[in-house]
């Protein structure tokens, strides 16, 4: 069977400690700082673009770089491919190369909040997680509602 990720494990960013990727973690334990997810880039050596480019379209075509290892724990309302906005006058501007903006405007909630909730909540799901909070002024909030309930689970957002 093919893996469907190569998400191996979790680093700490400023010290290098290495957590498990199978429990839930949150932060390191030793310094308080944040974990990185740690991937196996030498397996997707033989993964091509014209592999990538004949999946569906959506976030979920590139699940190898990203930490769900199972496909039936992905959570799904068809995010991915915004576009990339060509900024010219903005290139004229600050005189230097060609600059895009990637507009987000068009995910399922209406915010680029949705491709980390997506993961988090499909991530979560596949530790276990039933019920999920969120502290928010409001964009992170509607997203963890929105795939909490694609999920049939329970959110609460302050």
């Amino acid at each position: 069977m093919e893996e469907y990720s190569t998400f191996t494990s979790l680093l700490c960013s400023e010290c290098g400690d290495v957590y498990d990727a199978h429990e839930v973690q949150t932060f390191c334990t030793d310094c308080a700082s944040p974990l990185v997810a740690q991937y196996d880039f030498d397996s997707l050596r033989t993964l091509s673009r014209e592999d990538i480019g004949q999946r569906p379209k959506g976030l979920w075509r590139w699940h190898e770089l990203l930490p769900v290892w199972r496909q039936e724990n992905q959570v799904n309302l068809g995010e991915g491919d915004s576009p990339l906005l060509h900024t010219a006058r903005l290139e004229s501007e600050l005189g230097i190369g060609q600059i895009y903006m990637k507009d987000e405007s068009g995910q399922p909630t209406g915010t680029f909040k949705a491709r980390g909730l997506v993961m988090a909540v499909s991530k979560a799901i596949e530790l276990g997680i039933e019920e999920f909070v969120i502290p928010t002024a409001g964009n992170a909030g509607s997203a963890l509602a929105a795939y909490a309930a694609r999920a049939g689970k329970k959110a609460h957002i302050y």
